[in-house]
């Protein structure tokens, strides 16, 4: 019989080779110096991140960030983990400059009056002019969107004609049923046992939805996962590190699919 300790000394293991080896191409950064460029697009702060050996691509990702944004380490370094796999990756600045600090965070900062400071219409603008500055000034043909905790909720109301081609979310926060049935194009989501705002339960309701909108989807739980697990995890934990390292692989392997 196998016991939980040798099961996570296991997965420890499986972790480390799945991105040193098997996923090499879909390796995730933990850690480093972002290879970005902040730069400002139609009036917009925006992180960019391009693909190797190109400042272009037919194929774009927009990266709907968590509440700590562009400033966030892990945020950059997602970002340039996907570019590495020839994509073009964006992510705008939604919350010009006032991004939450992780220690902002962690002191208990008031989040509800935080949040009507940056309201759902703002957001919309932000996004819908990011797009159109991706087609029009950097020739990209096909859009797919990232959206983590709170960008996890703005993904799914741009996944329609005339948005995004496709998505993928994990942990989203504040997702609400009316904008996961507004859903059209394919989506991938990721889910923690462990999060509060997001659960299994949750996104048993969310297939329920989308296969009833007859939506393509496809979809992950990761055991032991907590909120926030796609971006910031502690490596020290087995379960953590392998749900941040799967979840990005998801991710990519789903936009090389589909986009």
């Amino acid at each position: 019989m196998v016991t939980s300790t040798q099961f996570l000394a296991s997965l420890a293991v499986l972790s480390s080779a799945v991105s040193a080896s098997i996923y090499a191409p879909y390796n995730v950064r933990n850690q480093g110096v972002p290879a970005g460029q902040l730069k400002n697009v139609s009036g917009i702060e925006m992180y960019i991140s391009y693909p190797p050996n190109a400042n272009t691509s037919t194929r774009a990702l927009l990266y709907v960030s968590d509440i700590f944004g562009v400033p966030l380490l892990q945020n950059k370094l997602l970002a340039d983990s996907l570019a590495a796999n020839d994509y073009l990756v964006v992510m705008p600045d939604l919350f010009a400059g006032d991004a939450i600090s992780v220690e902002e965070q962690e002191a208990g900062l008031n989040l509800t009056d935080w949040r009507a400071l940056h309201p759902s219409s703002e957001i919309d603008r932000i996004i819908n002019t990011t797009l159109a500055a991706l087609k029009a000034d950097f020739g990209v043909e096909k859009v797919g969107g990232l959206g983590y905790c709170f960008g996890g909720k703005y993904v799914p109301r741009f996944l329609k004609n005339g948005g995004l081609d496709l998505g993928f979310i994990a942990h989203p926060s504040n997702l609400q049923e009316a904008e996961i049935g507004g859903i059209e194009n394919p989506i991938s989501i990721a889910a923690g046992t462990l999060d509060n705002s997001f659960n299994a339960t949750a996104k048993f309701r969310a297939e329920e939805i989308l296969k009833i909108n007859n939506v393509t989807f496809q979809s992950n739980l990761y055991y032991g996962a907590p909120h926030g697990f796609a971006v910031r995890v502690n490596q020290s934990v087995p379960l953590q590190a392998y749900a941040k390292q799967a979840s990005f692989v998801q991710a990519v392997t789903w936009f090389d699919a589909w986009l």
